[in-house]
């Protein structure tokens, strides 16, 4: 066996060192206070790897190469660290056997939701996870002039936050800053923690068509996958933690088939109403792969109880949109359509950051002549969602009740609403139906050409409400 390169690189929590041989790799382990040996018999190294390399990295100082008779020793010289991880990863499309070790470092406490919770007027603040694909020793999708996804997502997720960030009572945190691999499960960690309110993956897609081009977004289905093309996308999404190297020891368990059985429908659902915005807006500035929210099991979207999406923004392998993806403005042009997207989906139709407009301009309506009625505010209601709910608008409700959009809603508290609610009036007979593993208001409401407003409406439901296995609802004939 011989060791070929050595590469490194630091992550927020750990300094990552990999070590390409070309055979399958025997070694053995011997970690003291701040010294960690590998042992390779049999092995040899390259010439050009010097006897000493200094890195002075978090956790690492140095590395040093002992070559003896038909053996390779490499010693790493450790400091200031809190645990180590050494693993193998086998050869893997194109890439060799590898020995990687990983030093672990310790790192405060999640620094953004501490100053969320250190600063009491911005308790309200709803943190968006903005996820840059790939990274590390996966570099995602390449271009014909070797620009890799890994960066481009990073470019275009760091002006998503930017733009977030610039929504009175939002703000964005990205789950990698730097060119380092994070493992799905410290992806979904990082939303976890913080209490996310919404999860989106940055991706740039490739296909072998290089004609083939547009933007999709793409949400959880914890069956199979609405396209074929959805499919392979997530297959090969779901390769990363692979090709990354990922340690055994780190957990799993958001994959086991069990806890995907646990999933909430009404979770599936909101993040499908949050994908039909972002496509909507995503239309203005480039073409659809897909005009509809495609679903496939993609692991890095598996959040039980916080609406996330992933989104391709458009084919690095097609030559037209390669251009497009490194233009410093079409990215900032990307940024700004994601943050109106989540503008729409949690506060309603109308912009409020001072990106697009100096002060909130509200629709006009004529006097509202209508009656009313009390509602009572239920936990999870919006104003957003109570405005759908009634068919009326967001201005409507505010008007009716004198209060402003920043104004704060409690559970248990009473405004006024529009005393009319239509209900659906389908023109087809309807049956009773049995809900069954794997439904959802979006697949049911596809499947017998309604939109989810009147499937809800047909069942006295909320987009928001979960389906039970068994649980009988109405449909059309």
């Amino acid at each position: 066996m011989k060791i070929l390169n050595v590469r490194h690189w630091t992550a927020p929590d750990h300094t990552r060192i990999v070590l390409d041989v070309d055979a399958e790799p025997v070694y053995e382990v011997e970690k003291k206070e701040n010294l960690i040996v590998l042992n390779f018999p049999q092995a040899f190294i390259n010439q050009e790897i010097p006897k000493e390399i200094i890195l002075n990295k978090p956790g690492v100082k140095k590395l040093c190469f002992c070559r003896a008779e038909n053996a390779v020793k490499i010693e790493f010289h450790l400091d200031n660290h809190s645990g180590t991880e050494v693993f193998k990863l086998k050869k893997f499309q194109g890439r060799p056997d590898r020995v990687v070790v990983d030093v672990l470092f310790p790192v405060p406490v999640v620094q953004e939701k501490e100053a969320v919770q250190s600063q009491p007027e911005i308790k309200r603040t709803r943190i968006i996870v903005i996820d840059p694909g790939h990274g590390g020793e996966d570099p995602g999708a390449v271009s014909r002039k070797k620009l890799y996804e890994k960066n481009i997502v990073l470019a275009i997720s760091k002006e998503i936050k930017k733009e977030i960030d610039k929504i009175p009572g939002f703000r964005a945190v990205l789950t990698r800053t730097g060119d380092y691999y994070l493992s799905f499960s410290k992806r979904l960690k990082i939303a976890r923690d913080l209490e996310a309110s919404l999860f989106i993956s940055v991706h740039a897609d490739a296909a072998k068509n290089r004609k083939a081009k547009g933007s999709s977004v793409y949400s959880l289905s914890t069956g199979g996958a609405s396209s074929e093309a959805a499919r392979l996308l997530a297959n090969n999404e779901n390769l990363s933690d692979i090709i990354g190297g990922v340690p055994e020891s780190e957990g799993k368990k958001e994959f086991d088939p069990i806890i995907l059985n646990m999933f909430q429908t009404s979770t599936i659902n909101l993040s499908r109403n949050y994908a039909d915005i972002l496509i909507k807006h995503l239309n203005k500035i480039n073409c659809l792969k897909f005009e509809s929210v495609q679903e496939a099991p993609f692991n890095v979207l598996k959040l039980p109880d916080i609406p996330a999406v992933l989104l391709e923004t458009a084919y690095l392998s097609n030559p037209e949109e390669e251009i497009l993806l490194k233009n410093p403005s079409f990215q900032k042009k990307l940024a700004k359509a994601v943050a109106l997207s989540v503008s729409e989906y949690f506060i309603g139709r109308f912009p409020v950051y001072n990106k697009y407009v100096n002060t909130v301009n509200w629709q006009k309506d004529e006097a509202i002549k209508t009656e009313t009625i009390n509602h009572t505010i239920r936990s999870g209601d919006t104003l957003s969602s109570i405005a759908k709910e009634r068919e009326t608008t967001l201005a409507v409700l505010l008007k009716l009740n004198g209060i402003k959009l920043t104004d704060k809603v409690y559970a248990g508290q009473k405004i006024l609403v529009p005393a009319e609610n239509k209900k659906v009036s389908p023109s087809k007979t309807l049956r009773a139906y049995v809900v069954k593993k794997g439904d959802t208001l979006y697949s049911l409401a596809k499947s017998s050409s309604l939109t989810i407003d009147e499937l809800c409406q047909l069942n006295n439901m909320k987009s928001s409400d979960t389906l039970y296995l068994g649980q009988k609802i109405k449909l059309p004939q």
